[in-house]
């Protein structure tokens, strides 16, 4: 048996079926971002947390030296 919107041809289970799966679409997108942005948070903070490499530190300090026009610090 119909109802009397489906006789009048207003039908609205598809667009409330369309809206729903929107939801569920846009609900599956925002789970996987926050995913992917634990998961960048986590691998920075290792790296962050990591120790600078000497060679680096030397080179830097190389750069600092010649700013001050080849001076060193004491």
């Amino acid at each position: 048996m119909a109802t009397v919107m489906q006789r009048r041809g207003w039908d609205v289970n598809p667009v409330i079926r369309e809206r729903k799966t929107d939801r569920e679409k846009n609900r599956a997108i925002r789970t996987r971002q926050r995913a992917i942005g634990r998961e960048l948070r986590r691998m920075y903070d290792e790296v962050a947390k990591e120790a600078v490499p000497n060679d680096f530190l030397d080179l830097l300090k190389k750069i600092d030296d010649s700013a001050q026009g080849g001076k060193p610090d004491s």
